[in-house]
C-alpha cells in the first residue's frame, strides 16, 4: 500500500522527515539561530500542501517565502530584485495546485494529480524497478471532435507514458493509495486516475480530476501565472524538463511586464545553467538547481547554485555557478556571467 501519513496527519508526517533527516536539519537549524545568513524556504510541489506552522515546527525562524495560497512562492532576495527564485512547478499542468478538481470528495483540496503519479513512481522504486506489470488499456481518440475530449485523450496519453514507465506489482483494480490527507479520504486504485472509454472511440471519462483539461486556464489565473501556457501544449509537455527550462523565459524573460534577468527553478531534477536575451536586448541567466537526491542512476546529483552578486566597479559582474557535491568534495560543472 502507499500511505503518505500512515493513519496520522501532517504534523506526523512532518517530524518523521525531519528524523529521518536529522543530521541535515540540525545543521540547517544552526545556520539559521546563528542569524548569519538569511535561509528562506520556497514551497515546490512534493510539499504543496505543507503548512506554515509544520515548517516553523522543524525549522524555526526560517524566513518563509510563500504565495497568499498554499503551494506557492517566489523569493527575490532584498537588495537583489532582478532575481527570482521559484520551483518551477507553478506553471505545469500535473503539479500545479488544482483547487477546482475534485471538490465534491474532497473540499477544499489543491492536490494536483502530480501527487498520484509521484506515489506511483514511489512505488516503482520500493518495489524494486519491476520491468513488468500491468498496462493501460488502450482509449482512442474521441470521433466527435470535441476539444474537451481531445485534450482528455493528451491527458490520458501523459497516464500511459506514466504507467508504463512505473511498473508495479499490483492490479491496476487493486485500492492501494491511501489519503486521508487534503481532504481526501478514500482508498484509490491506479483506475481512478487513468481516463478510460468504454467503447472505441468513445467518450473518455476518469474518476478523478473529471474536469482538469476545462479548468487550466482558471488555474493559471488563481495560481498567478503570467504568460498563460495552452492546455494542449501543458498537458503534452508536463514531462519535460527542456520545457520547464524554456518557461524562465516565458514567464520571465519574453515577458514585458518582468524585470528579472536572473531566473532560478528546480522541479525538473536536471542542472542546467544558460544564457537568454529578454526583449530589451540584455543578457539574462536562467539556473536549475538540479536534484539532492541520494542516488540517480546514471547522473550527476547533490547540485546547487551560488550566485555572486557584483560590486560597485563597472567591470565587475554578477557570477552565477553550478556544482554538485559527491565524494566529499564539489565540482564546478557550469558558470555564466552577467552585468545587471
Amino acid at each position: 500500500y502507499i500511505n503518505t501519513y500512515q493513519g496520522k496527519d501532517q504534523t506526523d508526517f512532518v517530524q518523521r522527515i525531519a528524523t529521518s533527516n536529522k543530521e541535515v536539519i540540525a545543521v540547517f537549524n544552526k545556520i539559521i539561530q546563528e542569524g548569519k545568513i538569511k535561509v528562506s524556504y520556497v514551497p515546490g510541489n512534493h510539499d504543496l500542501t505543507i503548512t506554515p506552522e509544520n515548517i516553523e515546527m522543524i525549522l524555526p525562524g526560517i524566513n518563509q517565502v510563500r504565495d497568499a495560497a498554499l503551494g506557492l512562492g517566489t523569493y527575490s532576495p532584498e537588495g537583489f530584485p532582478l532575481l527570482a527564485v521559484e520551483h518551477g512547478h507553478r506553471y505545469n499542468f500535473f503539479c500545479a495546485p488544482d483547487p477546482f478538481s475534485n471538490q465534491d470528495i474532497a473540499p477544499g483540496t489543491i492536490t494536483p494529480p502530480g501527487y498520484f503519479f509521484t506515489r506511483l513512481g514511489a512505488l516503482y522504486v520500493d518495489q524494486g524497478y519491476p520491468t513488468t506489470g500491468e498496462t493501460p488499456p488502450l482509449v482512442t481518440q474521441n470521433t466527435s471532435g470535441d476539444p474537451s475530449q481531445n485534450l482528455m485523450y493528451e491527458y490520458w496519453k501523459i497516464w500511459q507514458y506514466t504507467t508504463n514507465m512505473f511498473k508495479i506489482n499490483n492490479a491496476f483494480d487493486e485500492k492501494i493509495i491511501v489519503t486521508n490527507l487534503d481532504g481526501f479520504t478514500e482508498i484509490y486504485a491506479v483506475n481512478d486516475v487513468l481516463p478510460f472509454q468504454n467503447t472505441p472511440g468513445g467518450t473518455i471519462e476518469v474518476n478523478l480530476y473529471r474536469n482538469i483539461v476545462d479548468t487550466w486556464e482558471e488555474r493559471q489565473t488563481l495560481n498567478h501565472v503570467p504568460v498563460h501556457i495552452p492546455t494542449a501544449h501543458a498537458i503534452a509537455n508536463a514531462a519535460s524538463a527542456i520545457e520547464t527550462d524554456s518557461l524562465a523565459y516565458t514567464q520571465y524573460f519574453a515577458n514585458p511586464a518582468s524585470d528579472k534577468r536572473l531566473v532560478v527553478f528546480g522541479h525538473s531534477h536536471v542542472p542546467q545553467i544558460i544564457a537568454y536575451t529578454n526583449l530589451k536586448g540584455q543578457k539574462c541567466i536562467y539556473a536549475n538547481s538540479g536534484t539532492w537526491i541520494d542516488h540517480n542512476p546514471k547522473r550527476t546529483t547533490m547540485h546547487f547554485i551560488v550566485i555572486n552578486p557584483q560590486k560597485s566597479e563597472a567591470s565587475s559582474q554578477t557570477e552565477v555557478k553550478l556544482y554538485n557535491f559527491e565524494g566529499e568534495t564539489y565540482n564546478q560543472m557550469a558558470k555564466d556571467v552577467v552585468r545587471l
